[in-house]
């Protein structure tokens, strides 16, 4: 009786108690499930809700064109940095790409990441 020594038996009994309780738990239906999900005609009805509903369309703000400036966007950068320095320069830059560029909070950043 080799095989059946106190370690097999026990694994045995552990394993099928594991097995009752799993079932249990993952075997019961409640009826609160969810069908089940077929990808083909959910894409069906995605495309009859697109074409009844109206495009939501949300418009950005306008991007600068190189040459055009902007009424008061370069004040905080003029008295940041002087005019005519590479870094009014490169801080206009940047405020061209990002009108939410703020240089006091840029450089300061700089200062504390140095």
């Amino acid at each position: 009786m080799g095989f059946f020594d106190f370690g097999t038996i026990f694994f045995l009994i552990a394993a099928v108690v594991i097995f009752f309780q799993l079932r249990n738990v993952l075997g019961r239906r409640t009826g609160n499930e969810r069908p089940p999900f077929d990808p083909y005609t959910a894409a069906r009805k995605n495309d009859k809700d697109a074409a009844q509903k109206p495009e939501n369309v949300v418009s950005l703000p306008r991007k600068r064109l190189a040459g055009e400036p902007a009424a008061d966007a370069y004040v905080a950068i003029d008295a940041f940095a002087k005019p005519d320095t590479d870094l009014n320069r490169g801080l206009r830059a940047i405020k061209d790409n990002d009108p939410t560029f703020d240089p006091k909070t840029f450089v300061d950043g700089a200062k504390m990441a140095y």
